[in-house]
């Protein structure tokens, strides 16, 4: 072969590859725009001037870096004598799924950090969760809650599949994630 023919496929290769890299960019920013969009995207990223989300800690976290998992939301407070009940069996749930794209938020509705901690020294089990402060009560409000504890599901594209106001089981919350798996399984194949 001669020598212009191999530097003329060079160069198709590279502008073949090039063009591959792009439309990948181009089809992620766009995959992740649509779920800043979303149902999920909107309740869980802090807007300019909100407080931020924090760990138990108090370090800062940017709970919407789940977006495209299945997410199952819990909102909870140390006054709420259901959700000192639920809260281990989230848990539970976030421990059982976390190798089926699952991740199990459990967002205290604006309580002091000192309060939280103590609340959840006294609960067994609550490893598997992800722990959340929400010193502005966005995530609720923004949800419309009107019940404590309160859950949802988001599916992978960050819509709400189940919107459940009030203590669940933990047979129930089994079996609206593992039907939210399933038809993310079917979607994807």
């Amino acid at each position: 072969m001669k020598r212009s023919s191999k530097i003329t496929l060079i160069v198709i290769g590279a502008i073949i590859f090039l063009a591959g890299l792009y439309t990948y960019s181009v089809t992620q920013k766009n995959a992740q725009s649509t779920l800043n969009n979303s149902d999920a995207g909107a309740s869980l990223a802090v807007k300019e001037g909100e407080s931020a989300y924090t760990d138990m800690e108090g370090g800062q976290i940017a709970i919407n870096e789940n977006l495209g998992k299945i997410l199952v939301v819990n909102s909870w407070a140390s006054w709420c004598p259901a959700c000192a009940g639920e809260l281990p069996d989230l848990a539970k749930l976030g421990q059982e799924f976390s190798d089926k794209n699952v991740k199990v938020l459990a967002i205290n509705r604006a309580e002091p950090r000192t309060t939280a901690v103590a609340f959840l020294s006294g609960l067994n089990a609550v490893d598997g969760l992800q722990l959340v402060l929400d010193p502005d009560d966005k995530f609720y409000t923004t949800n419309d809650g009107y019940a404590m504890p309160e859950t949802i599901f988001y599916d992978p594209k960050g819509n709400i599949i189940f919107h459940q106001h009030g203590r669940m089981s933990y047979e129930e919350m089994k079996t609206r994630t593992e039907s939210i798996v399933s038809q993310s399984a079917v979607q994807n194949n």
